[in-house]
């Protein structure tokens, strides 16, 4: 037996251990200073200790007894730290590693670096393609195409990676190049590319539109991104130049986004008044209100169901409540709790989204675990299942709802 080898093997367990207890410690700093903004009495408790050992016990073990040797410890670091916020019980809070951190910073601004393509991976075979490719973006400008089987990526193969990992290879720098080698059939035979792509910022599109018979308008907001209240105005003044007389809004599989975003909206809509009460533990009551810089005076139908959410709902809710709009669809999601992202850039890295409040309706009301309730139910009959198809009878229905409201 090689004692010196299991002298070394021991130094390492003391060495881990002591990282593991240094990351659980500044998460534990991270969240005292960024979330309550002073040191709590149990600071010198025994809760820190009580962490600390825990932690060291198990990377021992994990050490010792563990049968593969390639154990990541960053991502043992990283997932003890979900695990602490996991244990707040709370679905909604979660930890995120720098990549999910990103990726997550990504979706509620609305605005990245990439290339204007998105990737699918097989299930079952794990092989990964191009899902689809937006129109007029660097990878459709370099010949990518929706199904091309993506092999490589800066000469490595994809087959090990996860999605995620390959969204961040990909995601470089404004004005860096990234090569995609890809396979697609062409005249009947298989053929492999390199494709050089330059990356760009790519400006999510969350927001669609376009004119209805009867001159009523139609907008579809898909999310609610930091870049949504920008497009939602475009859209509704594209409408008004080609004569709308109504409006329909449509948040159906919203699951909602920014807050900031959907109240900019509103005030687009509504005149002088109330929108929403922001009630959080740490900075107190927050009550937003519409300006009355500008707002839509002609009739609005919201469609709504089951998968819109949060910020959809505070939208569909606060015109309802508001009487500046018929909801028509099934009972929304009903989740009526706000969450904030913190950064640990500087520390630990990553973030945390943690929930800190609700928000309450222009009448005072809650929808949290209630959901909206249409002012005109009707349950999707649509054999289709495609939103906004002809036979989508919910938006049948609140056409007929506008176009009795105009004329009346």
């Amino acid at each position: 037996m090689d004692h010196s080898n299991n002298s070394n093997r021991e130094m390492k367990h003391i060495y881990i251990s002591g990282i593991i207890s240094g990351i659980f410690l500044c998460l534990i700093v991270i969240l005292l200073l960024q979330i309550f903004g002073v040191i709590p009495k149990w600071w010198n408790t025994d809760f820190v200790k009580d962490v600390s050992e825990r932690a060291g016990v198990v990377q021992q073990y994990v050490d010792k007894y563990y049968w593969k040797d390639d154990v990541s410890e960053q991502e043992m670091s990283e997932y003890a730290a979900k695990g602490m916020i996991s244990a707040l019980g709370d679905k909604y809070s979660a930890y995120y590693t720098e990549s999910e951190y990103n990726d997550t910073m990504n979706s509620v601004e609305g605005e990245y670096p990439g290339i204007g393509a998105s990737i699918r991976m097989d299930t079952e075979t794990k092989r990964k393609y191009i899902d689809s490719v937006q129109e007029g973006k660097p990878a459709a400008r370099a010949g990518v195409k929706a199904g091309d089987e993506l092999l490589k990526v800066d000469g490595q193969e994809t087959t090990d990676k996860t999605l995620s990992e390959l969204v961040q290879m990909i995601q470089k720098k404004e004005g860096e190049t990234v090569v995609l080698t890809i396979s697609r059939t062409e005249n009947g035979t298989v053929v492999q590319k390199d494709i050089s792509i330059k990356i760009e910022t790519i400006v999510s599109q969350s927001v669609n539109s376009r004119m209805l018979e009867g001159e009523l308008g139609y907008i579809q907001i898909e999310r609610f991104e930091k870049v949504t209240a920008d497009q939602f105005k475009s859209a509704l003044a594209s409408l008004e130049k080609q004569g709308q007389k109504g409006l329909i809004v449509d948040v159906r599989d919203n699951g909602g986004g920014s807050l900031e975003s959907c109240v900019a909206i509103l005030d687009q809509i509504l005149p002088e008044g109330k929108l929403i009460t922001e009630k959080s533990k740490g900075s107190g009551d927050k009550v937003y209100t519409s300006t009355d810089k500008e707002h839509f005076d002609k009739p609005i139908v919201v469609l709504i169901n089951g998968n819109s959410a949060s910020a959809s709902e505070v939208f569909a809710g606060t015109l309802q409540d508001r009487g500046a709009a018929v909801i028509t669809g099934v009972k929304s999601f009903g989740k009526g709790i706000v969450q904030t992202i913190y950064s640990l850039e500087n520390s630990c890295g990553g973030g945390i989204k943690l929930t800190t409040g609700e928000y309450l309706l222009p009448s005072g009301r809650s929808i949290h675990e209630v959901g909206l309730t249409p002012d005109v139910e009707v349950e999707y009959e649509g054999t289709t299942k495609k939103l906004g198809a002809e036979d989508d009878n919910q938006m049948t229905k609140a056409q007929e709802i506008l176009k009795a409201q105009i004329e009346g």
